[in-house]
C-alpha cells in the first residue's frame, strides 16, 4: 500500500455509487435523460472533480519537438516508484505500474508521477478547461481548474529508429460530463525529465473515443479508436463492446516532425447504428360536447443514415389523456408515470435508410391539464442497437386545449 490509497478509495467509492448513472449515449442515455427530467432530478458525474487532490512535483517537462532536439533547462530526475505500489488510474483501472523500461524509454510508473507538458486538446473539449503545458502529475493522476486527469496505458516504440525507445501514454481530462483523450509521444530528458515529443492522435471527428495504443512494426504506433461515445469514452475499454460500436486500429509513423497516418481510413458502416430523426407536429385538443376534450398529433420519424435498425417513440403527456384507436405497436404505459405525466410509447420495426414512417396518436384528456412540465417527444433505439447523433431524436410538443 502507498499513501495514494486515500484517493484509489474515494474512485472505488466514487465509481461504485456512479455506476449506474453511467450509460451508453444513445437508447439507454435518452431513457434516462427523460426520466431524469421527469422527476426533477439533477444527476451529474462532476463529482469525480472533487476526489482528486494535485500534487506539484519538481519534475520539469520541455517544449514539444523532434525526438533528439535538446530540452531546455536541466531538470531533476522523476520520482522512483515502488514495485510495489498500486494505482487508480482512470474508471475501473488499478494498475501496478512497470519500473522498468526499454533503453531510452520511460518506465509506466516514472511517467505517472512526472510533470508532462501536454499539447493543446481537442476543440470540443474546451468548455472542459483541460490545462495545456506542464502538468505534475502523481500516481498517474491530477486535477487542475477543475478538470480531471489521468494516464492510461503506456507503451514503447523506437520511432525515429535509433535504438534508443519512446513512450507512448493515453492521456485523459474530464470535467463533469465532458470527457476526452489524446495519445501523446514522450522522451527521457537529460538529468531525468521528461520531454514532449507531440501528439500521436486526439479525440475529435470520427474519432470519437480513444480505446487502446500499441507498438506497431518498424516504430509504428498504433492507436484503436471508436466511432461512438462509449462510457468514460472508452477510459474504460471493457465498456466499448457493445455490437454498435465499431473500433479500428491505425497506424501513425513519425516523419521527424509529426506523426502522420499510415494508409487510408474508409468510412465504416455498423448496421447497428444509424442516425434517426424525429419531428411532431402539435397536440391540439379541442372540447367535445360531453366535456372532454379530443386532438391528434403526428409523429414523422426519418432514417437519415444507412443502416436499418427498430425504435420506439417516447411522447409525454399528462397522466389521465388517454389515448384513443391506438396504432399498431402503440399504448400507454404507466411504468415511468410521476411527476403529472405518462408515456405513450410505440414500437416499430425496422426502419431503413432513407425511409420516413409517420404514426398519428389521437389522444382524449378528460379534462384541462394545467402542465407542470415541458411535454415533449422522444426517438429510441431498441436494445443492441443505437443512434451515436442525439440532437434530433427529440422534438418539443406543444398541448393547446380550446373550448
Amino acid at each position: 500500500m502507498t499513501d495514494h490509497d486515500p484517493l484509489t478509495a474515494a474512485f472505488d467509492e466514487f465509481r461504485s455509487q456512479a455506476a449506474t448513472m453511467v450509460k451508453p449515449v444513445g437508447a439507454e442515455r435518452t431513457h434516462e435523460v427523460v426520466r431524469t427530467r421527469k422527476r426533477r432530478r439533477g444527476l451529474t458525474l462532476g463529482a469525480l472533480a472533487t476526489l482528486v487532490v494535485a500534487v506539484p512535483l519538481t519534475v520539469a517537462a520541455v517544449l514539444p519537438g523532434d525526438p533528439q532536439g535538446p530540452p531546455t533547462g536541466s531538470p531533476p530526475s522523476a520520482p522512483q516508484v515502488s514495485a510495489s505500489a498500486h494505482y487508480f488510474v482512470g474508471p475501473g483501472q488499478n494498475v501496478n505500474p512497470s519500473t522498468t523500461a526499454p533503453a531510452g524509454g520511460l518506465s509506466e510508473a516514472g511517467l505517472y508521477s512526472a510533470t508532462l507538458d501536454l499539447p493543446a486538446w481537442p476543440a470540443e473539449m474546451n468548455d472542459a478547461r483541460c490545462p495545456t503545458g506542464p502538468v505534475p502529475f502523481r500516481a498517474g493522476d491530477t486535477v487542475v481548474n477543475d478538470a480531471n486527469l489521468w494516464i492510461a496505458g503506456v507503451v514503447h516504440a523506437d520511432i525515429d529508429q535509433d535504438g534508443q525507445a519512446e513512450t507512448l501514454a493515453r492521456v485523459f481530462c474530464m470535467n463533469g460530463n465532458d470527457i476526452g483523450s489524446q495519445v501523446v509521444a514522450f522522451g527521457a530528458a537529460p538529468g531525468g525529465g521528461v520531454r514532449t515529443i507531440g501528439p500521436v492522435l486526439q479525440q475529435g471527428g470520427a474519432v470519437v473515443a480513444i480505446c487502446g495504443v500499441r507498438a506497431g512494426t518498424g516504430g509504428a504506433v498504433q492507436v484503436e479508436t471508436a466511432d461512438f461515445p462509449v462510457p468514460w469514452r472508452c477510459a474504460d475499454a471493457d465498456q466499448g463492446k457493445p455490437r454498435y460500436v465499431t473500433r479500428q486500429w491505425l497506424t501513425f509513423t513519425w516523419n521527424g516532425s509529426a506523426f502522420v497516418q499510415q494508409g487510408t481510413t474508409p468510412p465504416t458502416t455498423n448496421k447497428y447504428a444509424t442516425d434517426l430523426e424525429l419531428t411532431s407536429t402539435d397536440l391540439v385538443l379541442t372540447r367535445q360536447g360531453n366535456g372532454h376534450y379530443v386532438g391528434s398529433m403526428t409523429l414523422t420519424v426519418r432514417n437519415t443514415g444507412t443502416s436499418a435498425i427498430p425504435y420506439k417513440t417516447q411522447t409525454v403527456v399528462s397522466d389521465g389523456m388517454k389515448l384513443v384507436d391506438a396504432p399498431p405497436g402503440c399504448a400507454l404505459d404507466r411504468s415511468q408515470a410521476g411527476g403529472g405525466m405518462v408515456d405513450i410509447l410505440c414500437t416499430a420495426t425496422k426502419i431503413t435508410g432513407g425511409a420516413t414512417r409517420t404514426v398519428t396518436l389521437k389522444v382524449d384528456s378528460p379534462r384541462r391539464y394545467t402542465l407542470t412540465y415541458v411535454p415533449d417527444t422522444n426517438i429510441l433505439p431498441l436494445d443492441g442497437f443505437n443512434d451515436p447523433n442525439e440532437a434530433n431524436n427529440r422534438a418539443p410538443l406543444t398541448i393547446e386545449f380550446r373550448d
